[in-house]
């Protein structure tokens, strides 16, 4: 018999679209699964919407969050309720190809790891799109293809070491919560999504299996990633802001200031465990470029303030101490210059030059 599948699936006012993840989960050809919804919170219809199903299905099941805790708290409600002897992810805004599970399971199985994930398609609106089909994706998969081992005629990549410095050095991410399917026996070692992170919860969790674990990656898509309205990342159009007039919108500025803090925490978390690892090749480089990273985040919030030249000053030196650069350099300097102290202190130390 086919072992049980425990799919987690975390959702929050999602009483409208949460009925197209779970009927992808229905047409998958993998049969032997159960689903744990778990509702954190939800002041919209979604305990009916997902009490209709439950009683269509007796597969799924229903629970709801006595607090809420967010998208990593929500999943480790439901991997502590799971029975499976493996454990998958689907966000309830996204769906699975109906081959996922059937096709992950069979290279759990050929190629004996611990861990399968694969590739997706991302949807904004009628668009759907495949973006790792261009020059540079491309090139990171086929480097990967020569430096580990792969199964397959190389439509598979297994990881046993390297591969959090892979992850480290890649500009791109292959590595999604949505399409991992693990046996539940390796949360006895690895626990539980940190709760404290509510933005990388996710990818700070799928580090803490990284060259500890056999892990396969498929490199053909299994679900599609929805870039919907009220995710946390997609509540506008980033292409159309104008970095000069977005203090002017309280709202906007507010989601992209608290997105900042979030992201620099979990590059912050990143940086410690790439300094507190062993099988780093060239530490130095990998921590540049995770202080890169954070000091852009920084010059952003520098720039964003500048109107406020007290509040720009303080992010504008958190991104000097990461990485000097002649961005953040020139924009010190500017908002030294556009005070009265300021311009002394620049006089001084011209002169001292």
């Amino acid at each position: 018999m086919e072992p049980l599948i425990s799919i987690v699936m975390p959702t929050y006012n999602r009483a409208n679209i949460i009925s197209g993840a779970i009927g992808s989960i229905l047409n998958q050809s993998y049969a032997n699964w159960e689903l744990i919804v778990v509702d954190d919170g939800s002041t919209d219809h979604t305990e009916e919407a997902i009490r209709e199903w439950t009683r269509k299905d007796d597969r799924i099941r229903y629970v709801c969050n006595e607090r809420a805790k967010g998208p990593g708290g929500a999943r480790n409600t439901g991997m502590l309720a799971a029975k499976g002897e493996y454990v998958a992810f689907l966000d309830s805004d996204d769906e699975w190809y109906p081959c996922h599970l059937t096709d992950s399971m069979r290279k759990l199985d050929l190629t004996k790891a611990d861990i399968s994930f694969a590739l997706w398609v991302e949807q904004h609106g009628d668009i759907t799109s495949y973006n790792f089909d261009n020059e540079v994706e491309r090139y990171w998969l086929q480097s990967m293809r020569t430096t580990f081992e792969t199964w397959d005629d190389g439509e598979t990549i297994v990881f046993e070491k390297g591969l959090f410095e892979a992850f480290l050095s890649h500009t791109r991410n292959f590595f999604q919560l949505n399409t991992m399917v693990f046996r539940r026996k390796l949360l006895d070692e690895v626990g539980l999504i940190n709760e404290q992170f509510h933005l990388g919860e996710d990818t700070t969790y799928l580090l803490r299996f990284f060259d500890k674990y056999k892990i396969a990656l498929q490199t053909k898509p299994h679900s599609v990633y929805r870039e919907s309205s009220d995710s946390l990342y997609f509540f506008c159009d980033r292409w159309q802001l104008d970095p000069d007039t977005i203090h002017l919108n309280e709202e906007i500025y507010k989601k992209i200031e608290g997105l900042s803090f979030k992201s620099i925490k979990v590059r912050e978390h990143i940086r410690g465990l790439a300094a507190q690892s062993d099988s780093i090749s060239n530490k130095a480089k990998q921590l540049s470029y995770i202080d890169i990273g954070i000091a852009s985040k920084y010059y952003t919030l520098s720039y964003l303030n500048r109107c406020d030249r007290k509040l720009a000053l303080r992010y504008c030196r958190q991104s000097l101490r990461y990485k000097i650069s002649i961005f953040n350099l020139i924009l010190f300097v500017k908002l030294l210059v556009s005070s009265k102290s300021g311009s002394v202190f620049l006089q001084k130390a011209l002169n001292l030059w």
